[in-house]
């Protein structure tokens, strides 16, 4: 039947030849669009690496001299009062636990690169620079950061000195292998104290559209607090609280104002607070509208291609109805005619599959194709090329059906008046 088929469609090459060429365009646009969308799907969709549910972020400033509450100072404020108001409000009920950071809260824009070079003569390892986080021990539990095994980071720090946590990718990127705990490592070109790794967490991604970046955690302690917080620079500690239910910002409001005094040490206190949600929404406002005009576009292309290849074979099939009664007439199956025409059109898109596929393998030459948020493989070769084929084949048959259920109904001597 195959061979049939084939002459057949040899013998209309002059009218094939045009619907050949078309869907040669349209497969290799299908292809980019699918595998466009693939991309973006299973960026959205991978793991964040941490969860904000429930948590807020505390703004702190100081008081002016001529502000109620006001404390004359002795001293200027420093990490000790906002080691003090940390303790005051994760002593509130409500709150289930409280951690500082320095730039380094899920979606503030925080991107602070160190050099980093192993210690202890590791010739797997070599000089490079990647991003650092500066974050208090609670800050895992708070934001559920684990290592790669699930377990619970926290613990892992006791008992280590000057300890770090480095990503997954780092760990594997530096070292070329995740099982680092216990390594070294220091800033690049000083001769100051090491940091030894204490664990390696889970990838981490700043927001739902962008892949995770190698990089470490390096602790805030009572020993190097007043490196990030001294002075004035405490009022831009990051104070992160996690809530044992869920509040609107109505609620939190309302609590902030309960709180009272428990919000204010000397001259450091809390004004506001706003979810982490609300700080999420900010920073990916501007990409999810991009990604939604990227989508209506790409949708709007498929409609376009769903209509014009249905027509196309709607029309092709519809100047065949005569030779499709014919058949019928002359005692052929309906079934079997039906099922000539859709193995037609499908073979004139199987024939197709040389010339795209010369396509595909150029484009992937050129590394065209967004590989930098995910990897190219066989997996996903198969993946955006199948269904494109597939998405294809069910426009094809879409196109068929209606001219071959139509003539399948046709006399026979209204076919044989045709012919």
């Amino acid at each position: 039947m195959i061979k049939h088929l084939l002459k057949i469609i040899w013998a209309q090459r002059k009218t094939n030849v045009w619907l050949f060429a078309e869907l040669l365009i349209v497969v290799c646009a299908v292809w980019w669009m699918t595998d466009q969308l693939y991309v973006d799907l299973r960026t959205y969709y991978s793991p964040m690496g941490y969860d904000i549910s429930n948590t807020w972020r505390f703004h702190l400033d100081l008081f002016a001299p001529d502000a109620d509450g006001y404390v004359p100072e002795e001293a200027p404020a420093d990490g000790a009062d906002l080691v003090k108001l940390q303790r005051q409000i994760k002593q509130h009920p409500a709150v289930e636990d409280v951690c500082l950071s320095f730039y380094s809260a899920p979606y503030t824009f925080g991107n602070s690169w160190r050099g980093i070079e192993p210690v202890g003569g590791d010739t797997t390892a070599k000089e490079q620079s990647f991003q650092c986080r500066f974050v208090s021990p609670e800050y895992f539990d708070l934001f559920r950061v684990t290592d790669i095994r699930g377990n619970a980071i926290a613990p892992q720090l006791e008992g280590r000195h000057n300890p770090v946590v480095v990503s997954e990718n780092m760990a594997l990127r530096f070292f070329h292998t995740g099982g680092v705990a216990g390594r070294q490592i220091r800033d690049t070109g000083q001769e100051g104290e090491s940091m030894t790794i204490a664990a390696v967490s889970t990838p981490y991604r700043d927001n739902s559209y962008v892949r995770s970046e190698a990089f470490f955690y390096q602790l805030i302690t009572p020993l190097n607090i007043r490196d990030f917080f001294g002075g004035s620079a405490v009022r831009y500690a990051e104070l992160c609280v996690r809530m044992k239910q869920p509040f609107s910002q109505e609620e939190m409001n309302e609590l902030l104002h309960e709180m009272g005094d428990r919000l204010a040490v000397n001259n450091l206190h809390v004004y506001s607070a706003n979810s982490i949600e609300y700080y999420r929404d900010i920073q990916v406002s501007g990409t999810v509208n991009e990604q939604s005009r990227k989508l209506s576009l790409m949708l709007f292309l498929l409609v376009n291609v769903l209509f014009g290849i249905t027509g196309a074979f709607w029309l092709r099939g519809q100047s065949r109805r005569s030779e499709t009664g014919l058949r019928a007439a002359l005692g052929a199956d309906k079934r079997s005619i039906r099922n000539g025409m859709y193995l037609e059109g499908l073979l004139i898109l199987f024939l197709s599959l040389p010339l795209t596929l010369a396509f595909a393998f150029n484009v992937l030459y050129l590394d065209v194709l967004d590989t930098y948020r995910l990897p190219y493989s066989a997996g996903r070769f198969f993946i955006t090329y199948g269904a494109s084929y597939l998405l294809m084949a069910g426009m094809i048959c879409a196109g068929v059906w209606l001219p071959v259920r139509k003539a399948g109904r046709m006399a026979p001597a209204e076919a044989l008046h045709y012919e």
